[in-house]
């Protein structure tokens, strides 16, 4: 690396908001949006009218790992979400239903239970609503709803299990609440620096102490980092270049296709990227845009970015360095940036502090429920 490294303002301030938003240190610079800072992740929000039970978590975790809830029972949403990887699924674009191709990188589920909008463009706003999203869509389980809960009333484990947690027959809602649950259990474990910020001086070597003077100093991440979360829970562009597969894969594009005639967009022939929450929202101003993702566990869910364009730290750093990609639309918090090539050591390594010790996990049921003949 050269002596001076250009690092784009809001990749440094991403990462000063990550310190000052997730555990009360507010930047040194200028603090970005009024009373952001960063805290500490507190207990996991549960909706009134899905209340956690241990009974409700693990249908839901039987139903995470189950393929049957895909068309041709071969999809799970551990498949896309694995648990070994992240909880995406390690790879630069998700998998997806035989026969077609998909056009995004897999969200991580880890932490998903505080966020404020699910998926890259944020159409949906809840856990539940985000369970059942893929079920149905044909380029990921390709599954009709109304066969899946006769296939589920025909297994006598989930009809009980349903029965038992519910008091009710499988619907889809309750089916969605189940998985809900058991995702709202996938979340971080203090790491390092939660450690350091509670007052433990040793919980951090001397570069990752260097790096969070940087992070919440002259980076100034907080402006769309702050919060336990670490995300302003918006949506920004940032200018990440199209992808090779996306620009030429005929499956690839027929996706983007047909995904901008389900949102209802306009001329839908005509979307020649991925034009992110412009498609929920039909305004050209939110063209490009996508949603802040948290900052959390960043060592278990590369690669980076919407569509996986980026496969480590290091070449994120590398793009913001440059202020950004090319975009009509992109952030005016996107400025070029000089780091000496320590410091941008010393903020790779505190970036890297900011996840748990080991990997969040889950464990897979040991079988799944038989069918009322005595099949899977």
């Amino acid at each position: 690396m050269n002596a001076q490294k250009s690092f784009s303002g809001l990749f440094a301030a991403i990462a000063a908001a990550i310190v000052c938003s997730a555990f009360g240190v507010v930047a040194s610079a200028d603090p970005g949006p009024a009373g952001a800072k960063l805290e500490p992740l507190g207990p996991v929000p549960v909706p009134a009218d899905n209340p956690m039970t241990p009974e409700k978590i693990e249908l839901g975790r039987m139903l995470y790992f189950d393929p049957r809830l895909s068309g041709d029972s071969s999809l799970s949403c551990a498949k896309c979400h694995d648990p070994s990887k992240g909880f995406s699924n390690g790879v630069q674009l998700s998998d997806a239903y035989p026969g077609t191709k998909h056009w995004r990188h897999v969200p991580t589920v880890l932490n998903a239970a505080y966020a404020k909008f699910q998926f890259w463009d944020g159409r949906a706003d809840s856990l539940e609503a985000q369970a059942v999203g893929p079920i149905a869509a044909p380029i990921e389980m390709n599954q009709n709803y109304t066969h899946l809960v006769e296939k589920l009333s025909g297994i006598p484990h989930y009809r009980d299990q349903f029965k038992k947690v519910f008091n009710s027959d499988v619907t889809m809602d309750n089916l969605a609440k189940a998985i809900a649950a058991f995702e709202r259990t996938i979340v971080s474990k203090p790491g390092k620096v939660d450690k350091y910020l509670s007052g433990d001086k040793s919980a951090l070597t001397d570069s990752e102490k260097r790096g969070m003077e940087l992070f919440t100093g002259k980076a100034n991440c907080i402006a769309c980092h702050h919060g336990a979360l670490l995300t302003d829970n918006e949506f920004h562009t940032t200018g990440v270049p199209e992808i090779e597969p996306l620009q030429k894969e005929a499956d690839r594009i027929a996706t983007r296709h047909f995904f901008a005639t389900d949102q209802k967009y306009p001329n839908p022939r005509s979307v020649d990227a991925d034009y992110g929450r412009e498609f929920i929202t039909k305004s050209q101003s939110d063209r490009g845009k996508f949603k802040t993702p948290s900052l959390r566990e960043l060592k278990y869910t590369a690669p980076y970015m919407h569509n996986g364009a980026f496969e480590t730290l290091e070449d994120v750093i590398e793009f913001y360095m440059k202020g950004g990609g090319d975009h009509k639309n992109k952030d005016a918090l996107l400025k070029p940036f000089d780091l000496t090539d320590q410091e941008f050591d010393d903020l790779l390594a505190f970036l890297e502090a900011l996840s748990s010790p080991t990997p969040i996990t889950a464990e897979k049921p040991a079988e799944l429920p038989k069918k009322s003949d005595g099949t899977l």
